[in-house]
């Protein structure tokens, strides 16, 4: 946590030092597009979930003013059909282009459980083997002493390391670079002769540079650029066609513009130039919070993964002395728990909760499902600031608690009606 405040003081003062974008005021009072008296735009699918879907509505303003953002997106899925989406504020504050549901926003590392997805298929073709040696797939990976394996890179056990920082100006850090890489072996030589950090598979270091060593042996295995293996294995099948890489080229409909929070709450700067070419696997893909939760709903069935597969993906992994890693990390995935509490006794409990969380140079992102009641939630912004993707992760979370409350009281509903009806006692 010390680590990405840090990070975002000094994103904060580089765009300041050397000039990049001006300083804006964030509107704070939406303002309904030309023509229209509508204010957001409010897509509540199924009726049914009018009653949670407004009660987020109703908050999205509050939300998007907290965050100092010009934007926010957000989607719900139940049971893995979407049934509410909804956008406020301004994808580009200078064009006063507004952000609907349909804004393409820059994901960060919400990417690599997409990426865990393409390998996980390809694992079930036969075309990868997760326990293997990386070098079978990547023969530019330096042999060492201990071998490294997918397994491992995607849940940052491998030893890999992540980002470094480095002195010069605007991007200090490896997170932010500025320039096309032609190929993923051309990205591979910013860290592949590094040694590793530990032994893998006796500690967890979070590690971006793992899933771009993750892309390399997708191409191997598929013969095609990892692009065109997303979209083979992932993204057309699911009917994802607002999710692909971060390139103009690519990109179809608005991009929001990227922004970076400034020490007001009120202010943002437009965020230095960056390049993802070098991390597309892990954190260069964008996407809309529609895609994103039909891309989590079908992790919670066998339309893309079998039950067998989607149980490894969503376990945490163990160190040698038994305890799971630092951040319950399975295959692309962190595995923990939300606290929800019962309306009528009051009651607190915890309940099973996947997610990853994503930011990059002017973005944030969240992605969460809720397996327990088949919700899935995600949310984005075309801003970042201090806390990383931690505070968009609470607002989606107050996102997800409203959607489970509703369904909790539609169970208990339906209970009581059967209650009320019982079943006859005699034998036919």
């Amino acid at each position: 946590m010390l680590l990405k405040s840090l990070k975002w003081i000094l994103l904060s003062l580089a765009v300041v030092l050397v000039g990049i974008g001006t300083t804006v005021i964030v509107i704070q009072e939406p303002v309904a597009a030309p023509g229209t008296d509508a204010i957001g735009n409010v897509r509540i699918y199924n009726r049914s979930y009018a009653e949670p879907s407004t009660q987020v509505s109703e908050s999205m303003e509050g939300y998007r003013t907290s965050l100092v953002s010009p934007s926010l997106s957000v989607a719900v899925a139940v049971r893995g059909t979407v049934v509410y989406a909804d956008a406020r504020g301004y994808a580009d504050i200078k064009s006063q282009i507004q952000a609907t549901p349909d804004t393409v926003y820059a994901i960060g590392s919400v990417s690599k459980p997409l990426t865990a997805a393409v390998t996980a298929v390809l694992w079930e073709h036969g075309l990868l083997d997760i326990d293997a040696d990386i070098r079978q797939y990547v023969p530019a990976f330096p042999e060492r002493e201990h071998r490294v394996t997918l397994r491992q890179l995607l849940s940052h056990q491998a030893g890999i390391r992540h980002y470094a920082f480095q002195l010069s100006f605007p991007t200090m850090t490896e997170s932010d670079l500025d320039r096309e890489f032609s190929n993923i072996e051309e990205s591979l030589t910013l860290f592949v002769n590094d040694e590793l950090l530990f032994e893998p598979d006796t500690d967890f270091t979070y590690s971006t540079f793992g899933y771009t060593l993750i892309a390399a042996a997708i191409e191997h295995a598929t013969n095609q650029s990892y692009e065109s293996a997303l979209r083979k294995y992932v993204l057309d099948p699911l009917g994802l066609s607002s999710t692909t890489i971060d390139d103009a080229a690519h990109i179809e409909g608005t991009r929001a513009t990227d922004y970076v929070a400034t020490f007001s709450k009120k202010a943002v700067v437009r965020a230095p130039s960056t390049n993802s070419s070098y991390k597309r696997a892990g954190g260069g893909l964008v996407s809309t919070p529609t895609d994103l939760v039909r891309f989590g709903s079908t992790m919670l069935g066998n339309t893309l993964l079998s039950e067998a597969t989607r149980d490894a993906i969503f376990t945490a992994r163990q160190l040698p002395d038994g305890e799971l890693n630092p951040q319950h990390y399975g295959l692309g995935w962190r595995i923990g728990g939300l606290v929800v509490t019962d309306d009528v006794s009051g009651k607190e409990s915890i309940i099973p909760l996947w997610n990853h969380g994503g930011t990059r140079a002017g973005s944030t992102a969240i992605l969460m499902i809720v397996p327990d009641y088949e919700i899935v939630v995600a949310m984005a912004s075309n801003t970042v600031g201090r806390g990383a993707s931690g505070p968009l992760t609470s607002i989606a979370a107050k996102v997800a608690r409203e959607f489970i409350r509703f369904e909790s009281n539609a169970r208990a509903s339906t209970l009581n009606d059967l209650q009320e009806f019982p079943q006859s006692d005699s034998t036919p």
